[in-house]
């Protein structure tokens, strides 16, 4: 009896374990969206050209903060894209917001707004954005597009394509490997791009803006 009960038992720890990491390596790779290709004339642009286009402002937090005293190394697999849901904030009151602490666990590493984008961390360290230390935490680069009612929402859009291709380009990230804070978490974020709460057309019309970008990157090499 004690015999049967220990490989019983042991079997359901195996299961369990199995389980587990499918559904870790499921999350490893997402599902690839249908975008219809933007048709226009791909412009070569080197990648200082197109950073220069997102206006790429750098304003770490200090390390003794809580959330960077926290952070450990990473590779960049993914790309996660948020939206702040705050309709008073633009890219310089988030700077501000995270590099005084407030924010505690809570940061990321870009916020755009309509005039460019500040980057909070370096892009070869964890943030604390998307799914409680799994791997939306452990993989990605965290972007937040403003939500600011006096910024024009078109130009947020395309800078953070732009800064997404620039991100893809530097470390090889696939465009599938491109995703909304939705997928790690389920919450309807980035709200704006979202279609009841889930990815949809909006989301595909952005993926394409990503796209076109990393083609002219690709024939500005």
């Amino acid at each position: 009896m004690e015999y049967r009960s220990f490989w019983t038992g042991l079997l359901a720890v195996f299961a369990a374990l199995t389980f587990a990491g499918c559904s870790q390596n499921d999350k490893m790779r997402p599902p690839a969206i249908s975008f219809k290709p933007q048709n226009a004339p791909v412009v070569p642009r080197s990648m200082n050209q197109m950073s220069r286009e997102v206006g790429i402002r750098v304003s770490y937090m200090p390390k003794s903060t809580y959330a960077r005293k926290r952070a450990s190394s990473m590779t960049p697999r993914f790309i996660t894209i948020h939206s702040t849901a705050n309709p008073k904030g633009d890219a310089n009151a988030h700077s501000r917001y995270l590099n005084s602490g407030k924010s505690r666990s809570l940061n990321w590493h870009f916020t755009v707004d309509q005039f460019g984008a500040y980057q909070h961390i370096p892009t070869t360290e964890t943030g604390h954005h998307a799914d409680h230390s799994g791997p939306g935490d452990k993989y990605s680069v965290a972007i937040e597009m403003c939500e600011c009612t006096t910024h024009n929402p078109a130009i947020i859009y395309n800078k953070t394509a732009k800064l997404t291709a620039l991100l893809m380009q530097r470390y090889g990230v696939p465009l599938r490997n491109v995703v909304p804070h939705n997928y790690w978490s389920g919450k309807n974020c980035p709200a704006p791009l979202m279609t009841n709460g889930r990815p949809g057309y909006k989301w595909s019309w952005f993926i394409s803006r990503v796209d076109y970008y990393y083609r002219c990157l690709q024939a500005g090499k």
